[in-house]
């Protein structure tokens, strides 16, 4: 791998995720450094990252979408333990609902038997939980939170497959054994939700036939079965993909360039049909381009892109290959998988690290469709 020259740093904007207060920072840096191709890249690093490098790809994206973030002291800490309460909030910022769950009372009362944990221990996420109600994220029969318990397969399971807005289906999949050897250890209860989650391509079963479902799951586990559940979200909540050409694009003089910065430019394309589409677009918006990624300020003219779109906004964007390009130009505008991408295949992303420096490490991805992990 060549080594690069000219490093740049910049800050992003970060947010409080997985943990108290007091746990994470909003300091994690991810830097910028020149790239062979001209663009500037994005290099997010976590000291431990290597501990988990399967996942990199999934918490990079997840990261940038600021659904989850690492620690203070330069870790993301992948094998850990993911606990309820952190789950709850993850899946809560990742329906887009955080406004909403910041904008609620701290005085409002809930109705757990262990309310009051949640208001000594973690009052920072009472919002999140009151939102997680209010939409469906709970089972009827839960009296307790148990916010600090670890969060097992099947429980994260039926969360996600709740925050898809498929209970509906999964009480319609109740009575279906789960094809795993150890569908017996499934809950009665979570069978369906657990079908359903299975037939999305959020989770799958272990290279023994067992599904495992009391099985905790790690943050780096988590931060997978979140990006395997953005798809369906995006598509839920009525974003389509398109793709084409790039004809003008361009930001304000004083635009921030930070992970949240809110849409400060517009992005133009011809899509195979010379039809001309505008879209308004944040100039620090993670854009994936050759196993890297790079700020959406440097998209340039004629570059041929796919967008991800909702409510006149670009949500996602990745720069195509000559050939991608006339793939995508070809295909449909909806982020459903094709026939020959089933729901249930696994989007991967590998990652290859590189040592620049004592503290820095350079990662470049590539994304396949194969089992090699346990979902």
């Amino acid at each position: 791998m060549k080594k690069f020259r000219g490093i740049l740093s910049l800050l992003l904007a970060v947010f409080l995720v997985f943990g108290q207060i007091g746990q994470i920072s909003a300091a994690q840096d991810a830097r910028m450094q020149a790239g062979a191709n001209g663009r500037v890249q994005l290099v997010l690093e976590f000291d431990d990252i290597r501990e988990a490098e399967w996942a990199a790809g999934y918490i990079t994206k997840m990261q940038s979408k600021k659904v989850l973030h690492g620690f203070e002291d330069g870790t993301f800490r992948p094998n850990q333990p993911v606990t309820r309460v952190e789950a709850i909030v993850t899946a809560v910022r990742l329906m887009g609902l955080e406004s909403e769950a910041k904008a609620v009372s701290t005085d409002t009362k809930l109705h757990f038997k262990d309310a009051d944990q949640l208001d000594k221990r973690f009052s920072w996420a009472k919002g999140y939980v009151i939102v997680a109600l209010e939409h469906g994220l709970f089972d009827a029969s839960e009296d307790k939170i148990i916010p600090e318990k670890p969060a097992s397969r099947v429980w994260v399971s039926s969360l996600l497959v709740k925050a898809l807005g498929l209970q509906d289906e999964a009480l319609r999949q109740m009575t279906k054994i789960p094809d795993f050897k150890d569908a017996k250890a499934i809950p009665a209860g979570a069978v369906g939700y657990v079908n359903v989650a299975v037939e999305q391509g959020i989770v799958s079963g272990y290279p023994d036939g067992t599904f495992k479902p009391n099985k905790n799951v790690t943050r780096a586990e988590m931060a997978a079965l979140l990006d395997r559940t953005n798809d369906g979200l995006l598509e839920n909540q009525g974003a389509v993909s398109v793709s084409g050409t790039v004809k003008a694009i361009q930001f304000t003089a004083d635009a921030a360039d930070s992970a949240d910065a809110s849409v400060n430019g517009q992005i133009t394309i011809e899509t195979a049909k010379k039809e001309l589409l505008s879209y308004g677009i944040s100039s620090a918006l993670p854009v994936k381009h050759d196993k890297k990624f790079f700020p959406a300020k440097q998209i340039a003219v004629n570059d041929k892109v796919k967008l991800i779109v909702k409510d006149g906004k670009v949500l996602e964007a990745e720069l195509l290959a000559e050939k991608e390009a006339v793939k995508n130009e070809d295909a449909k505008t909806d982020i459903k998988p094709s026939p020959e991408q089933p729901a249930g295949a696994i989007v991967e992303f590998e990652f290859e690290a590189e040592l620049a420096g004592k503290h820095e490490i350079k990662l470049e991805y590539k994304q396949k469709r194969e089992q090699r992990k346990p979902r």
